[in-house]
């Protein structure tokens, strides 16, 4: 090339260069008037040559909302094509771009707010394919973050919504990075779960356990199955269960029940049968041990302040280290240790921890419990049959028990199902298959199916006893029977207990006998002092005009002007009072046995109790003492024998009147035909009769 047009080639450079940058000059000179039309148009026409500059100074005017070329996302091209050329730039260049106040702080400081303006604008839109334009576009804002987050959590909302387990997989396969992810692979499981066992069949859950092998849900997927498959809670369900789904988690908890209900009484007979009648029972250890364990007696006992157990030779059978006992039930006792309850067998062995703070005998293999104020109900392994959720939970009573929450009551039945809802503001014991409830501040009566079969109309109902119930209105009683039918209508002021087919009947403090077709047998016509009577052996004292006698059935009056009291007719004889001496008159009044008793009883077997001298002894009909008389009081134990007293303290005589236990206790308790618990001094001791002797006392006895 020649010098010449080297020459000029130099020349137009420098020349182009200084032209340029007078441009730019005179762009940002426009920019600081706000002459945006002159300002746009110098920047684009230097962007080649000044690019950092010239794209710096677009950034603003498409920044800007006092232009017409006001557009974030060119402002944001624009600011990263800037910073972009400003890297590259020699340090004479960028010092030259100070003088526009051109510098990395002040691209970094636009760019910020160009991100910070971009992400408020997307926002606004409250749309995810919006936020994900920005975040495509935007990969250099910090703001990314949050859009993703704002989008991600979007469309979790929009799969709640739809809460189908079709909205969760795909939010799961579309958004695996997020936050809700945990959530939402639950939501999936469940709605999953939930879809596929929507009917609540056996067939569904049994496919579902075949699709799912994995699902966190494929336990409750078992659950149902046993609970569908056993929710009579009989013996042939729990049988046909256990052969069908020989699998299932819950067979072992299916064989504890077959066992719990065969067993229940804990007798070794039914152990034995059992035994017998399961052979494929896989505890069968535990059945042996148990039928061991039943055969044995243990007592409570107290040591050094603790209390344990005994056998009925007096050896120590369980540690002395519990705050109380109580007897065993079924197998188990209740202990008390560090202020909690729980339960322990006749090894000694803890079977359910110490955690209940009130728990209750087990009957029919459950116990009632109570932790946290509030009650369930477990089985003999301590497992958790009835949720910790009530205020109360009653005894069975024919296979129904009523549980409340608040001031609430419902009932549960002997599967532990609630079966009547928790809506009356009183439930009563079923009784003949009947209870009482009160709803609305009124009492009726319902089924076990917990229909109302009698209205709610009644100010107060009893239960029913043979087959009738007395009932209140408006301050009277009357009887009905389980149809509701009314025997005796709401107008009397007191009503006795049906005896012998008779009750007494109260009006304005006057008495007779009615029968339950609302017959008045006898008519109201004697004296009611208060004190409630009923017909035994035929007869029932009575008082008219202060005389004192008996009456019968036809309401003959049997008395006399020399009787001042007169008890019922028993063999014949009426024990009868005379100048404060009990004797015996016949049914015509007749004295047959003397006037000489302090007190006198009915003759049951040709004999009866009588006091003289203040000591209680027998009499036979033809008023001959039979045996001594030599105690305070006497109190006949069926079949068993006597308790005597004498100076306030007690001992026990057998059925041949022999003294087997001075009178030298406070009190004495019959446990069985071997076994007597005595008590004195607040101390316990145990009696055997085989021995002859005490086989245990407790220190201080």
């Amino acid at each position: 090339m020649s010098r010449i047009k080297i020459y000029l080639l130099i020349l137009f450079v420098g020349w182009s260069s200084i032209a340029s940058a007078s441009k730019i000059s005179k762009a940002f000179d426009a920019l600081k008037i706000y002459n945006y039309f002159e300002a746009k148009l110098l920047f684009e026409k230097t962007i080649k040559s000044e690019t950092s500059a010239a794209a710096y100074g677009l950034s603003i005017i498409y920044y800007r909302n006092d232009n017409p070329f006001s557009n974030i996302d060119s402002a944001y091209k624009y600011i990263i094509k800037s910073s972009w050329a400003f890297q590259h730039l020699d340090d004479k260049a960028k010092l030259n771009y100070q003088q526009y106040n051109v510098t990395a702080k002040s691209i970094d400081s636009i760019e910020e707010l160009i991100h910070t303006k971009a992400y408020e604008l997307y926002k606004s839109k409250n749309d995810i394919d919006v936020l994900n334009i920005f975040i495509a576009k935007y990969i250099t804002a910090p703001q990314c973050f949050d859009a993703i987050d704002l989008r991600n959590s979007m469309a979790f909302e929009q799969a709640k919504q739809d809460d189908t387990y079709k909205s969760y997989k795909n939010f799961i396969e579309t958004y695996p990075q997020s936050k809700q992810i945990k959530e939402a692979k639950e939501r999936y499981e469940s709605t999953l779960f939930q879809a596929l066992t929507i009917d609540n069949t056996i067939d569904e859950y049994e496919k579902f356990l075949k699709l799912y092998p994995k699902s966190p849900y494929y336990n409750d997927a078992q659950n149902k199955i046993y609970s569908l498959s056993t929710s009579h809670g009989t013996i042939e369900e729990y049988s046909v269960f256990i052969k069908k789904y020989p699998a299932n988690k819950n067979v072992e908890t299916a064989w504890h029940n077959i066992y719990g209900i065969y067993t229940a009484n804990y007798t070794t007979t039914s152990l034995l049968q059992f035994k017998k009648d399961f052979p494929d029972y896989p505890f069968t250890e535990n059945v042996n041990e148990e039928i061991e364990l039943s055969q044995k007696q243990l007592l409570p006992a107290k040591e050094n302040g603790k209390w344990g157990f005994i056998d009925t030779s007096g050896k120590t059978a369980t540690p002395f280290i519990y705050e109380w006992v109580e007897d065993f039930s079924e197998g188990l006792a209740q202990c008390g240790l560090n202020g909690k309850a729980g339960f322990i067998n006749k090894n000694g062995k803890l079977v359910i921890p110490f955690i209940y703070e009130e728990t209750n005998a087990f009957k029919n293999g459950v116990s009632i419990v109570k932790t946290n104020k509030k009650y369930g109900i477990i089985n003999k392994s301590g497992k958790l049959m009835v949720p910790y959720e009530y205020d109360e939970i009653t005894e069975f009573k024919e296979g129904m028990a009523s549980v409340s929450k608040g001031d609430k009551y419902g009932y549960i039945d002997e599967s532990l199902n609630l079966i009547i809802p928790i809506n009356y503001s009183k439930a009563g014991d079923f009784s003949e298959g009947l209870a009482s409830v009160e709803l609305g501040g009124q009492n009726g009566f319902i089924n076990k199916s917990g229909v109302i079969v009698i209205a709610c109309k009644y100010d107060w109902v009893d239960n029913f006893k043979d087959g009738i119930a007395k009932v209140k209105s408006l301050k009277k009683l009357g009887i009905i029977n389980t149809k509701g039918e009314t025997l005796l209508p709401c107008e009397y002021d007191f009503l006795g207990e049906f005896s012998e087919g008779l009750v007494m009947v109260v009006k304005n403090n006057k008495f007779g006998f009615a029968d339950k077709k609302d017959t008045l047998v006898i008519p109201m016509e004697y004296d009611y002092n208060g004190t409630p009577v009923k017909f035994k052996n035929g007869f029932v004292t009575v008082e008219k005009n202060k005389k004192q006698g008996l009456i019968d059935r036809t309401n003959k009056f049997y008395s006399s002007k020399d009787i001042e009291q007169l008890l019922p007719f028993s063999e014949n004889l009426a024990a009868a009072k005379h100048k404060n001496k009990w004797g015996y008159v016949d049914m015509k009044m007749k004295v047959q046995i003397p006037y000489t008793y302090q007190s006198a009883a009915e003759f049951i077997n040709g004999i009866a109790k009588v006091k003289k001298n203040d000591k209680v002894g027998y009499i036979d009909k033809k008023g001959k003492t039979v045996g001594e008389f030599k105690y305070d009081e006497i109190e006949e134990l069926t079949y068993i024998g006597y308790k005597v007293t004498f100076n306030e303290k007690v001992g026990f005589l057998n059925v041949m009147s022999t003294e087997v236990i001075p009178c030298e206790y406070d009190d004495f308790t019959i446990l069985n035909q071997n076994i007597i618990k005595v008590e004195n001094n607040k101390k316990t001791a145990y009696y055997s009769w085989n021995r002859g002797d005490f086989i245990w006392k407790e220190d201080g006895f």
